[in-house]
């Protein structure tokens, strides 16, 4: 029976837990066993990315990879975000402005500098191709593929961006 790779992020952790699944194991006998295992509590609350409704613990591990995939093929990992929040309030400042925007723990890096260069500060596709978030009140530029749970501190759930050039060229 093939396993099916399972990346999980967690609030407040930077790395990312590696497990594998048989198709037919729930998402709580992922969470709870390997070599990591996540205690169950009341108020864990588990996401695919980007994906804004919370999934059922006992839900299928095989029942949530997309349709495409093919049976014998091992297809791309299910990527999935385990928390006790259901909401991340964003903000993020560009040319003196605030936008502000509530996303779901499980929204990417990458999501939310979409909505914020394109929709928040109607950037061209270009202009917004040449732009990254970093983390206000540092030099930190989170990769694309982070959750924004993962960058809350605490029990804040609360993240701060600014929209800055990806490298700037002075001459």
């Amino acid at each position: 029976m093939r396993s099916i790779d399972i990346f999980i992020q967690r609030e407040g952790v930077v790395d990312i837990l590696v497990a594998a699944a048989a198709p037919l194991q729930t998402i709580a006998d992922v969470l709870t066993g390997g070599d990591h295992p996540i205690a169950l509590d009341d108020g864990l609350i588990v996401f695919i990315e980007d994906v804004a409704a919370p999934l059922d613990l006992d839900a299928v591990v095989e029942e949530l990879l997309p349709l495409a995939v093919e049976e014998e093929a091992l297809g791309p990992p299910l990527r999935l975000h385990v928390t006790h929040c259901r909401h991340v309030e964003v903000s993020v400042r560009y040319n003196g402005e605030d936008a502000h925007r509530r996303f779901p723990p499980s929204a990417t890096v990458a999501r939310v500098q979409h909505w914020a260069a394109r929709r928040a500060f109607h950037l061209t596709p270009r202009d917004a191709a040449e732009h990254v978030l970093q983390l206000q009140g540092s030099t930190k530029r989170p990769d694309r593929d982070v959750h924004i749970g993962t960058l809350v501190e605490g029990k804040k759930w609360v993240v701060a961006f600014d929209l800055v050039p990806r490298k700037r060229v002075e001459g």
